[in-house]
């Protein structure tokens, strides 16, 4: 069963006004301090980002929860694994890299899912996207630690299946 969570508010001028809000927040925190000149520069950069990149989308994501901890749970322990054999190629002197740059399909067209997949991809030790093309879709990932191309292959198509249980397209509920 899935649910739909919704992004942002009822209406979009308010959406707008809270990401502006958050937007000078950020700001402000960056620059370590409130001061007009802070905030006054912060104001214009966010009316201006947010008239050049408007919000899209019906601000509605189905979630499937269960198919959403699994997806979660099957990062968390990619991440620990990656992390030891990293570890131990830092802590034992004989150099096992066996490293390559793959080339993986992605049957999907959408681009929350596509960066959801690439960025724990990089965000995993050992692996790195290092580019998304188009029509057709491919991530070019460079991986540290290549047993196969096609298991590395599997590995990320992998997180996509699991990422697209989690995400299901809005006209599939």
């Amino acid at each position: 069963r899935s649910v739909a969570l919704r992004v942002g508010g009822p209406r979009p001028m308010t959406h707008r006004l809270l990401l502006g809000l958050w937007l000078v927040a950020v700001w402000i925190m960056l620059w370590e301090g409130l001061t007009i000149a802070n905030a006054l520069t912060g104001t214009v950069l966010a009316a201006a980002l947010i008239l050049a990149f408007p919000p899209r989308g019906s601000g509605r994501i189905p979630v499937r929860p269960l198919a959403a901890l699994r997806l979660l749970g099957h990062f968390v322990v990619k991440l620990v694994e990656a992390n030891a054999v990293v570890a131990w190629e830092v802590l034992t002197p004989r150099n096992r890299i066996n490293e390559a740059i793959v080339a993986v399909p992605i049957d999907d067209q959408r681009d929350g899912i596509i960066a959801l997949v690439a960025n724990a991809v990089s965000l995993i030790p050992g692996t790195l996207t290092l580019e998304v093309r188009r029509e057709p879709t491919v991530l070019y990932v460079h991986v540290l630690h290549l047993r196969s191309v096609e298991a590395a292959r599997d590995e990320v198509q992998t997180l996509h299946r699991l990422a697209l249980a989690a995400f299901p397209p809005p006209e599939a509920p």
